[in-house]
């Protein structure tokens, strides 16, 4: 018996051209048969593909050479954001999500006890005391001054709900606290009925008014002192005014009364040092170092500016201040004063003062007294 790798080359090649005209049969069937088994495995299969990796019908796969990569993440649908009714004439204020990564787990509630919530509770009923407290701006002023002062004071509000509130609680402190109109149930102010022989210091004296006397006349809206007469009603201001500045925000406030019931009375934006190196911490006022139209001496260059030189930096008021914690006793020098640059408030370009627009600090020095009222500077 002979194998057929022992055949000679075209004997072998023979016997192999005869079997594959054979075999060619057999595979076409054979292909033709795996194709049916896929084509039905692919369609009765089709169903559990997961739906995010469907091809839309209709839709060409665009060609990628490049190298596969990992699918991009996908970021979630932000919280609903609510918007805040205006009044009439105004644009909507669309409220984001006061809630991120640093927000406390706990704030505390209205009486200033620790309370413990969760971050979306934080948001939404911040969110809704904002809505409720804008709304009742025009029926109930003191409430809405009330509320709105704790929800700035929670610092849980997005930076539109603070503008709002802000924009809402200077509005509201324009008929409340500066003007002559009284308001029924504002413990901010009570009413008195000038006598004879009274004049605005003595008014104040009497009454126990604790800011500066010109402060009555300011709130009053009166030309001078002289315009007193016997028989007319001033509103006069209760109690002690303090101040806290945001150096993130540039801003201070002012603040009737201490605890819980504070209210915000006053918003302004002020300048602070270059190098961020306004100190921090709470501070009083430095005895005997509230002045009217200041000269100064530039420290650093030794140049004087007389008091009434116009181009005199720290403008008309000077509000010494001394610090009263253990890290900022040693500041001296710094104070809260006026300015002949403008532009410079909202920046960093003092030497560490505090820096306010001429007509802002005016009324502040009326509020901020020694030894009565505090001041402190929060980073």
């Amino acid at each position: 018996m002979t194998l057929d790798s022992q055949l000679p080359r075209s004997a072998s090649a023979t016997l192999f051209g005869a079997n594959r005209r054979k075999l060619i049969p057999i595979a076409l069937a054979l292909v033709a048969a795996a194709g049916v088994t896929a084509g039905t495995y692919f369609f009765t299969q089709g169903d559990k593909t997961p739906t995010a990796n469907r091809v839309p019908a209709n839709t060409v796969p665009p060609l990628n050479t490049a190298a596969p990569t990992a699918p991009p993440t996908v970021a979630q649908n932000p919280p609903e954001t609510p918007v805040i009714s205006p009044s009439s004439g105004q644009q909507p204020v669309a409220m984001t999500s006061p809630v991120s990564a640093t927000t406390p787990a706990a704030i505390k509630n209205q009486a200033g006890t620790p309370a413990t919530t969760t971050p979306t509770a934080i948001n939404t009923n911040a969110s809704m005391n904002l809505t409720t407290a804008l709304a009742m701006a025009k029926a109930d002023p003191v409430g809405a001054r009330l509320a709105l002062t704790r929800l700035l004071d929670q610092r849980t509000l997005a930076p539109a709900g603070e503008f709002s509130a802000t924009v809402a609680l200077r509005e509201i402190n324009a008929k409340l606290f500066l003007s002559p109109a009284p308001t029924v149930g504002d413990p901010v102010m009570h009413m008195y009925s000038v006598q004879s022989g009274d004049t605005l210091s003595k008014i104040a004296k009497q009454n126990g008014v604790q800011p500066d006397w010109r402060i009555i006349q300011r709130i009053n809206g009166m030309k001078s002192e002289k315009s007193l007469r016997v028989g007319q009603n001033l509103k006069l201001p209760v109690g002690a005014f303090h101040a806290e500045v945001s150096k993130s925000n540039f801003q201070m406030r002012i603040y009737a009364g201490e605890g819980p019931n504070r209210v915000i009375v006053a918003i302004f934006p002020v300048g602070l040092g270059e190098l961020n190196s306004t100190p921090t911490g709470a501070f009083m006022v430095r005895p005997k170092s509230k002045l009217i139209n200041p000269e100064w001496k530039n420290p650093r260059t030794g140049e004087h500016f007389a008091s009434d030189d116009p181009k005199n930096p720290i403008g008309e008021r000077w509000i010494g201040l001394i610090g009263v914690e253990a890290h900022n006793q040693g500041f001296k020098g710094y104070g809260i004063h006026g300015t002949v640059d403008p532009s410079s408030i909202g920046r960093q370009a003092s030497m560490g003062c505090v820096r306010m627009s001429d007509a802002d600090v005016e009324l502040v020095y009326e509020l901020l007294t020694e030894p009565n009222s505090t001041i402190v500077i929060a980073p």
